[in-house]
């Protein structure tokens, strides 16, 4: 029932946008869709925002043009609005009542060879709206009836995997908080924040399935269940990012007890503040005509910067650590600073990497390999809390003080 309700909510498939024209920019870029191979269809609709005489019978014109990604660098570089216009694959004019009604045209175009992405945009090189603002709204499908983007179509099969991956790690974890605590009568907090940021990445998939699931229906979503999902994996990206900085600083190792609030709190609001950035300019930028994945443009330069930053600061504290210790645990730490720099690089190479690739396989190369790394340091997580790691016998999460272990 609750998803007939939010099918109510969210009308059809829009990119919706409200332009404004003006003598210096009367060309407006609107969105992009990549295509595989197929017929294309789009509608688009315009009407006055705010029309100054709703009793008026006058029409305005304006022109839809619609260009291939290998046109794109030549029209960003003219500054001719006709010229920018008349180069488009596809071109037509749309007459727009003054009185404030929608104005609407349609049409379709093929994509026989292969895959492209193609760009829309609205221009008003004669100043007949200068100084007003149109409301803007445009619907575009695949051959098969999708309002799937190339680089996003088949990413709804890919979250259930990943959903069902995640419960399997969260319930070994969460079995194992359970058993210790009836053993012990304590909570380990290592084990603690593990399951917090796997339960945080669960959650978070659901809300994006069910978000893909309402957009595979509509072409929209929703927005919340997008929000939660972004939300819910920056908190599970930040415990993890948190527990390996302040096990590098020697917990579990050389003390038991949390650090103290001086030592969490700057590295857990310094985190919280970048990836806040990160998301901020991500959604600015999301449907830019350069944005082609959650870490294009600005956005991947930003990630890169703070994975790198963050992995600096995990080195600083572990290059002490591994100089304190003795014993069996060098090895460990030596091992632990191996497989922990790997997880902060991992994205940011990934991410370089996606820029080589043609643009609509981006987004596809980034989330898959997101989601493969998410996996990973959470089983490795997994495994290095279990009484069967080395770590496990050498840490402070054992009961017993064997030899060598600091304290």
């Amino acid at each position: 029932m609750i998803f007939l309700l939010l099918l109510n909510i969210v009308a059809a498939k829009l990119v919706s946008n409200t332009i404004y024209f003006s003598e210096e920019h009367p060309w407006k870029y609107l969105t992009k869709f990549a295509v595989d191979t197929g017929i294309t269809h789009w509608q688009l609709k315009a009407k006055f925002a705010k029309p100054e005489n709703k009793e008026s019978a006058d029409k305005v014109a304006a022109v839809f043009s619609i260009y291939i990604d290998d046109q794109l660098e030549e029209i960003l570089s003219l500054q001719d609005c006709k010229m920018k216009a008349e180069l488009g694959r596809r071109r037509q004019r749309i007459f727009i009542p003054r009185n404030g009604d929608w104005a609407e045209i349609s049409g379709s175009f093929p994509q026989r060879k292969t895959p492209h992405i193609w760009y829309f945009s609205l221009s008003d090189c004669e100043g007949a709206t200068y100084g007003e603002k149109l409301k803007v709204e445009l619907h575009i499908t695949d051959d098969s009836g999708s309002e799937f983007s190339l680089e996003d179509y088949g990413l709804i099969y890919l979250y259930p995997v990943v959903l069902l991956a995640f419960l399997l790690v969260l319930s070994k974890n969460l079995m194992r908080l359970i058993e210790n605590f009836k053993a012990t009568d304590d909570i380990q907090p290592a084990v603690l924040i593990l399951n917090i940021s796997i339960g945080c990445e669960f959650i978070g998939i659901i809300s994006e399935i069910i978000h893909l699931w309402i957009y595979s229906n509509n072409g929209r979503g929703f927005f919340i269940f997008e929000f939660f999902y972004q939300a819910l994996d920056t908190i599970s990206a930040l415990l993890i990012t948190v527990l390996f900085i302040i096990m590098a600083s020697g917990w579990t190792l050389k003390y038991k007890d949390f650090p103290e609030p001086d030592l969490a709190i700057p590295i857990i609001v310094t985190i919280i503040m970048l990836h806040l950035v990160i998301i901020g300019v991500g959604s600015i930028t999301e449907d830019s005509y350069y944005h082609f994945s959650d870490y294009d443009g600005i956005t991947g330069a930003l990630l890169i910067f703070v994975r790198v930053a963050l992995w600096a600061w995990f080195v600083y504290y572990i290059k002490s650590l591994y100089e304190s210790v003795r014993g069996g645990m060098i090895a460990f730490v030596l091992n632990f600073s191996i497989i922990v720099s790997a997880y902060f690089l991992s994205l940011p190479i990934l991410v370089v990497i996606s820029w080589i690739f043609k643009t609509y396989l981006r987004n596809k190369i980034v989330t898959i390999g997101g989601c493969v790394i998410q996996i990973a340091v959470s089983s490795f997580l997994t495994h290095l809390f279990s009484k069967k790691s080395h770590y496990y016998k050498i840490s402070t999460l054992s009961d017993s003080v064997l030899p060598g272990k600091i304290l």
